[in-house]
């Protein structure tokens, strides 16, 4: 794991969940998964993923929200703001939750693309993987299978 010289950093919309991370993200890259649609509002998320451990919650206590056997899904309790998704090996992050989202623009791969709206087309090369071939998907449903 490599450190950042300067910190990730982000929170909710009202401020009451702040969190920090001091490495870099294993990966940063959209789901278009139905359970993201519907969990977000949106055609696909952005996320910075994290080894377990990486991302740290320095103010606040988010509430959770079990989407599957494998996933837990953290939101604000006061604003409703949606922070992201943890696995038992993975934690992450939307990127729309960073102080600095500019800094991290998605580089990594596109997951759930089965379940991608046909409008919502893809404008760059990064791999594409249905959510049975994501690796760290695969990880969390050993651990419940």
């Amino acid at each position: 794991m490599k450190f950042l010289t300067k910190p990730i950093s982000g929170g909710c919309l009202c401020g009451a969940i702040k969190y920090t991370a001091t490495h870099h993200p294993k990966w940063v890259s959209y789901c278009h998964c139905r359970m993201c649609q519907r969990s977000y509002g949106q055609a696909s998320g952005i996320f910075l993923g994290f080894e377990k451990g990486i991302l740290k919650i320095v103010k606040g206590n988010p509430k959770s929200y079990q989407s599957s056997g494998w996933a837990m899904r953290s939101f604000c309790k006061n604003c409703g703001s949606p922070l992201g998704v943890t696995y038992r090996h993975i934690d992450s992050i939307l990127v729309g939750t960073l102080d600095n989202p500019e800094d991290w623009p998605p580089m990594d791969f596109h997951l759930g693309i089965e379940s991608r709206i046909n409008w919502n087309v893809i404008h760059d090369d990064l791999p594409q993987w249905e959510t049975k071939d994501d690796p760290d998907y695969n990880e969390a449903r050993k651990l419940i299978d």
